[in-house]
């Protein structure tokens, strides 16, 4: 009586488990980075009634859909010294290759009188990306 696997029962059960792994490998090694998929553009600010607004464009350049996707906009003086930061999170999907409109309301009367004199810095702080 022989208890060891022959070798065509290895040959045949190798790509299986291989392929069972797939999905795993997939999630952990080739999921995309936020940061270099989607780009900021015509960043501009306004007053709006008792604050700022921060008006922009997204545009994904990378090949995932992105969603939930964290525009942060962080204030300075004239001085570089840190003021406020905001966050919102934007309901809408990006696909790849589209673009997206978004606004940032900060409601923080004295930004809102230091407007000229304040420096800002947005970017995109996060977002969900679908694995397959």
């Amino acid at each position: 009586m022989n208890m060891s696997w022959g070798r065509k029962y290895w040959l045949f059960t190798i790509p299986i488990m291989l392929l069972g792994f797939f999905p795993l490998i997939k999630m952990t090694f080739f999921k995309g980075d936020v940061v270099k998929d989607l780009k900021i553009t015509e960043v501009t600010k306004r007053q709006a009634g008792s604050g700022l607004e921060v008006l922009g464009l997204i545009t994904n350049e990378g090949k995932h859909k992105w969603s939930s996707v964290v525009v942060e906009a962080e204030f300075f003086d004239a001085s570089g010294a840190f003021l406020d930061e905001w966050t919102e999170t934007l309901r809408s999907d990006i696909a790849p290759g589209a673009q997206e409109h978004f606004k940032v309301t900060l409601r923080n009367a004295d930004l809102k009188d230091q407007a000229a004199n304040v420096k800002m810095v947005v970017k995109i702080a996060g977002g969900y990306s679908a694995p397959f």
